[in-house]
């Protein structure tokens, strides 16, 4: 991770460098004592997976502006906010839009300290899995593959089903079946299925794991199974 930590006093700076790198040693941290250091930075090229980001700068709540700015600089650039005066700001946290993942209290717990270096290390982790991008109204939507269950066509509309509620958009099968990589399999001219979430094969269709029921056509039955076996042996 590339940690930017920010405050404008240097023994404070000193050690929660020392401190984060201590809890997390493949983290490669950046300090900011001040707030346009920062963002030159950032205009030069860097980039930060998560910023700590005092709030407090000359006795104003300077972090605040600065992560709002942010925002709009690199969205998906994290915020973790760190005071000593929490009493003063937990009610204004909010105000400013920020990718805010944090809220910390100084002398910072090194326990809530990891768990904060943790959230940002699983977001990463979650954002790195592959997806599948679908234009719906004019707007991307990503979709990670391992939650996809299947994949359905009505003429030129698709719908993936994935989590509690499908997502539908004008595209057609066949462009998405070669996009997606081994461990789909069109069972069916209507019909991909992820192969991670079966669970049995039954006449004409196979049951996934989320009980949910997919046909597959007679012409492509022992096909399917062949793929499905021969999927589940590379797993292992």
């Amino acid at each position: 991770m590339r940690i930017a930590i920010c405050d404008d006093r240097q023994d404070v700076l000193a050690h929660a460098d020392s401190l984060i790198s201590s809890l997390e040693p493949h983290c490669e941290t950046s300090q900011f004592s001040d707030i346009l250091s920062l963002f030159q930075e950032m205009k030069g090229g860097a980039e930060f997976d998560a910023v700590f980001m005092d709030i407090e700068w000359g006795k104003k709540a300077g972090g605040m502006d600065a992560a709002a700015e942010l925002y709009k600089q690199c969205p998906e650039t994290k915020v973790i906010y760190v005071t000593g005066r929490v009493e003063w700001y937990s009610q204004q946290i909010f105000l400013n839009r920020a990718n805010l993942s944090g809220y910390l209290t100084k002398p910072v717990d090194p326990e809530l300290l990891r768990a904060n270096l943790q959230k940002v290390a699983d977001a990463l982790q979650y954002a790195e899995q592959p997806s599948l991008v679908l234009q719906q109204k004019g707007a991307p939507v990503s979709i990670p593959l391992r939650e996809i269950y299947f994949i359905e066509s009505d003429g030129h509309t698709v719908t993936v089903h994935a989590g509690s509620e499908p997502v539908s958009a004008y595209e057609r099968l066949g462009n998405i079946i070669r996009s997606l990589p081994m461990g789909f399999f069109q069972c069916h001219k209507s019909f991909i299925v992820n192969m991670s979430h079966i669970r049995r094969f039954q006449p004409g269709e196979v049951l996934l794991k989320n009980g949910a029921k997919v046909p597959v056509s007679r012409s492509k039955y022992n096909e399917t199974k062949e793929a499905y076996f021969k999927f589940v042996g590379q797993a292992f």
